[in-house]
Formats: structure tokens, sequence, C-alpha cells
């Protein structure tokens, strides 16, 4: 027999929830304290957080996967502890 808790909660599970991906790019000096400042503001609302160094140059590219709520937050605590972070496009999208 199914409760109508555990159909909730099924139903919760199988829709994709919304989330933002932001693009900065930030010297390669300055990853680590952009990760834990991330880590320590998002905690769980962060999905994932990709790097990639770009060729030739002091840069790394970032892709930040959080919740909508939390995007402009994010980037204004990134703006303040980061001044010369460079951010591309924001999109939002469904995860699952």
């Amino acid at each position: 027999m199914q409760t109508s808790q555990s159909i909730a909660i099924r139903r919760s599970a199988a829709s994709p929830q919304p989330h933002c991906v932001m693009l900065l790019t930030v010297d390669t000096t300055t990853i680590t304290a952009l990760r834990q400042l991330v880590m320590r503001f998002c905690g769980e609302a962060m999905e994932f957080m990709r790097v990639a160094v770009c060729a030739d140059t002091r840069k790394t590219r970032v892709w930040l996967c959080i919740s909508p709520a939390m995007a402009m937050p994010v980037m204004d605590l990134i703006l303040r502890s980061l001044p010369a972070a460079e951010f591309g496009r924001m999109k939002n999208q469904a995860i699952q």
C-alpha cells in the first residue's frame, strides 16, 4: 500500500529540478579560494562545479551549477571576493 507521502516523494524525484549554470573565468591562482567560497556559501544548493584550464593562459573557466535562487547572491559574493572574475553566460536548465 502506498501512502500519500511516498507518492509525493516519487513524483518529486521523477520531475527534473531547475538549476542555473553560470560560466565564469578566473585567474588560475584563485580557483581554490573560489571553490571554498562557493562551497561554504551554497552547500547543498550547488549541484556541480566544472573547472577547465584555458590553454596558453593563466585563466581557468568554471561552470557552476546551482539553484536559481542562489544565482544572484553567489554572483554578488564572487564579485566582492574576486573582483577580477569575468562572468559569461548564465542559463537555467533542468537537471535530473
